[in-house]
This record gives structure tokens, sequence and C-alpha cells, in this order.
């Protein structure tokens, strides 16, 4: 215990998922939880070594069955290949990194909002549940939770106030749609026919399939998705696709597609680790479809005024608040 040191100082988040990011906090749920200090096994270095006329009939027997196993197997593509062999778990850098991520965006903090939002109109008589107003306050409180996911970030906050303020005022109305549709999902307010009649009332009818293909493709852990919003934060394809506006250009475009770099690879690496790699490809593959069901649902929004002024006030006051960092 005194040779593992937590650089949060004792307070990461233990799960199945994050638990190779901080030993020393491993070992102190597993103390609590129970573990006997003298059932700890020795590391692997000072185990009792195989017989090494064992290990060697072993290995020639693994190479034998390896090598018929690829003749068997039927040709691939080379890409798909060197894809499939990256098995690999993420370097101890990028726990790090994801660790700094996840406590970015308290994701708890809405789904606790989302669950009492859902109490308080399941209270309610069915005919008058769902309303505007409550749904208009619901996306307000939810937005504004996503202030945190800039305002914590190291990354964001090492870029300069002018490419801050730019990418801040051209996807924060990404990330918090896809924030808000997140929490909407995982409180099971898509399953509300009475919330979609509502939802067409207050924004446009052409959102409503947007919406429904958003709920199709966020069956993700909350890692997962936090991974995804911040990736969502440092993207520049308001630069790749057709705007009516001429786009603002960036001061330091390489640093921001650097990060980017890490980001992307740090979210493969860990859907690798937590999938299979054909469900890795399927997860990827659902985000970047969600992405594009988001950037629908936002064009659709553009002419919605109450929407429109709820974001344009979180940003304001996202960037008073990096201002004052």
């Amino acid at each position: 215990m005194e040779a593992l040191k937590c650089p949060y100082d004792g307070h990461c988040e233990i799960n199945i998922n994050n638990r190779h990011i901080c030993s020393h906090c491993r070992l102190v749920k597993c103390l609590n939880s129970g573990m006997q200090v003298e059932m700890i096994q020795p590391s692997f270095a000072k185990r009792n070594k195989p017989n090494r006329k064992q290990k060697s009939i072993k290995d020639s027997k693994q190479i034998t069955s390896t090598a018929l196993r690829r003749l068997n197997e039927p040709e691939q593509f080379p890409t798909l290949n060197l894809l499939r062999s990256d098995q690999s778990t993420l370097t101890v850098d990028q726990w790090n990194l994801l660790s700094n991520i996840s406590h970015c965006y308290d994701a708890y903090s809405g789904l606790s909002i989302g669950e009492r939002f859902m109490l308080e109109q399941n209270n309610l008589p069915f005919k008058i549940r769902f309303k505007q107003g409550p749904i208009v306050n619901f996306v307000g409180m939810i937005l504004d939770k996503c202030q945190s996911l800039y305002t914590n970030n190291q990354d964001f906050l090492s870029l300069s106030a002018d490419d801050r303020s730019i990418l801040l005022h051209n996807l924060f109305k990404h990330t918090g749609s896809l924030c808000a549709n997140f929490i909407g999902y995982k409180i099971h307010l898509f399953d509300c026919p009475a919330y979609f009649n509502t939802l067409e009332i207050i924004t446009h009818p052409d959102v409503l399939p947007a919406a429904k293909r958003i709920a199709k493709r966020l069956n993700f852990d909350i890692i997962i998705m936090k991974l995804f919003l911040a990736i969502l934060s440092f993207s520049t394809t308001r630069y790749t696709v057709y705007l009516k506006t001429s786009p603002d250009n960036l001061s330091n475009i390489k640093q921001i597609l650097c990060i980017q770099d890490i980001y992307i690879e740090m979210a493969w690496r860990y859907l690798v680790y937590r999938y299979n790699f054909e469900q890795a490809v399927i997860c990827f593959s659902d985000l970047i479809r969600g992405y594009f069901a988001v950037d629908e649902a936002v064009v659709k929004t553009q002419e919605v005024q109450w929407l429109t002024d709820t974001i344009s006030s979180v940003v304001t006051q996202t960037e008073q608040t990096l201002t004052l960092n």
C-alpha cells in the first residue's frame, strides 16, 4: 500500500471498466470489500516457472494449431487484419487521460436530474404529463450541466481564447443535444409518446425522425459516451460540411487536430478493450451514425427560438467561466 500512490488523492471511482486506472484505489476497494492481505498472490515473476520441457511441448502444439487454423481461415483484407491484431490495452498515459476526461462531465448529476423529472411527471395525471414548460426547463438544466465538458477539460483550456470561443459556439449545440438525448435515453423518456408529441410542438416536425434515430444509437456505457462527447468538443466538421455562413478560422488547427487524433485513438483502444473486435466496430459505427443524426437535429432546430436562446445563454456563461479560469 505504501508503494502505491493515487494521483487523484484516493478519489478514483473504480469499476470493472476502469480498474486499471489506479492500482492504489483498486487495492483499497478490494480490501474494503473483504479481501484478505495474506491471500494476495505474488507477482508473475515470482511464481513458479513451468518446466522448460513442458513449455516447449506446449509452444510446439500451439504453433502447429495456429498454423492449421490460419490455413482454414478465409482470406481477409490487410486493413481488417491489422485492426483485428490491435488488441492491446491502453497505455498508462491513455488510462490517465481517460480518467481525466471521465471526471470532466458528471453524467450522474444529469441522470439524477432526469430521474427526478420522470418521477415528477409520472406522479401527475396522465393528461398533463410532459407538457411544454417542464420539458423546456428539463432541457435547460441538462444543457447547463454540459458546461463542465469545456471548463474541466485541460486540453480545451490549453487552447487560445479565440479558438475556445470558436469551438464553443460551433459545437455546443451538438454536444448539448447529444447529452440531452443520452440522458433522455437512460431515463426511458423516449418510451413516452406524450414526450414526442410535445417535442414536435415546441421544436419542428422534422426533428422527430432525427430524435428517434439518435435514440437507436445510444446504447453505450457512460465512459464511451463521455469519450464521444470529448471528441465532439474538438470536432472541426463545420469545415467539411456546407453551411450558409463562412467558418471562422482557428488560429492553431494543428493543435486541435492533434488532440482529435489522441482522443480517437484512445476511444478505439478502449472499445477494443471493452468489447471484442466486431462489437467495437459496431459501437464506433453507431457513434458516427449518432453524430449524423445529432447534426440533422441541430439543423432542424436552428429556427427554434427558445432552444437557440437557451444555448446562447449557456455558451455565454461558459465563456465567462473560462475567462475567469
